[in-house]
């Protein structure tokens, strides 16, 4: 098991590394949204196959960052066109691939779920951060930010796959450190393999590695900052999570944590 890193990476340069596919529903959201004909009432008719998902998306229509104080929508149709046609195509991507994988080792399911709760919550720290900067939140940014936060831990998924396959067969139990050292040593690698092969576009894998660089992007930088700051404080200590995935997708409440993280950006970020 010590080498597992090696085996992964000599997978991964012989082409011969298990690269997970995107969910059903995320392929045919991407096919749709490259066909220039395409409508928002075809957008409709394909997430209203999936009554979660429409429901998310109805729910977050309704939240201040796309409606006015008590306008009341109920209609699918109507959410996606407040919200907009490419906006709730990023918003499903987001949703459908935090929901598409599942491992049958209890362990690496946790874990996994772990990772998809932190894609979340950097989610609303970066919005935040992006809102309080710029002095404004624009739909297009927030949505794009969105999904970069939920890229940033894609690259566990190969190896929480080996992980699995290796469970099933030996009902060997690793730690939760050792797994941790892998995917420290190999997540971003894998990142950047696996958003080429999505075919998504390049600047999503230029967050993986957290690094703040002048060609970046103001979305990009929230991301990275909330990133630091998600990576640095405790998770009992972050905003509790809401059991509405579309709560993610919007930025924090006004309050204590709110407060700690513009104070964070303030202290390590020169944020007046």
């Amino acid at each position: 098991m010590q080498d597992l890193a090696i085996t992964l990476e000599n997978k991964l340069k012989s082409n011969r590394l298990s690269i997970p596919s995107l969910p059903e529903n995320a392929i045919k959201l991407r096919k749709l949204a490259a066909n220039p004909n395409a409508s928002i009432k075809d957008l409709t008719e394909l997430i209203a196959h999936d009554a979660s998902t429409s429901a998310q998306i109805v729910r977050l229509a309704q939240t201040l960052r796309y409606s006015n104080p008590g306008c009341t929508i109920t209609s699918l149709n109507t959410a996606i066109t407040r919200i907009g046609f490419q906006g709730t195509i990023n918003l499903v991507l987001a949703m459908t691939i935090l929901q598409g994988y599942n491992f049958h080792s209890k362990t690496i399911h946790k874990l996994c779920k772990r990772d998809n709760d932190l894609s979340c919550l950097i989610s609303k720290y970066a919005m935040t951060a992006y809102q309080n900067i710029n002095g404004n939140l624009p739909q297009d940014q927030a949505d794009y930010i969105a999904l970069a936060s939920i890229f940033l831990n894609i690259g566990t998924l190969p190896i929480y796959s080996e992980l699995d396959a290796i469970e099933r067969v030996t009902q060997l139990t690793i730690s939760d450190e050792q797994i941790n050292k892998w995917k420290n040593e190999l997540k971003v690698k894998f990142g950047l393999k696996i958003l080429e092969n999505w075919n998504f576009d390049p600047s999503f894998s230029q967050v993986l590695d957290l690094q703040l660089k002048t060609s970046n992007t103001s979305e990009m930088n929230c991301v990275i900052y909330a990133a630091r700051f998600v990576e640095k404080t405790k998770f009992e200590d972050l905003i509790p999570l809401s059991q509405e995935l579309s709560d993610s997708f919007v930025p924090l409440p006004d309050g204590a944590h709110k407060e700690q993280f513009i104070e964070f950006l303030k202290q390590n970020f020169w944020l007046n």
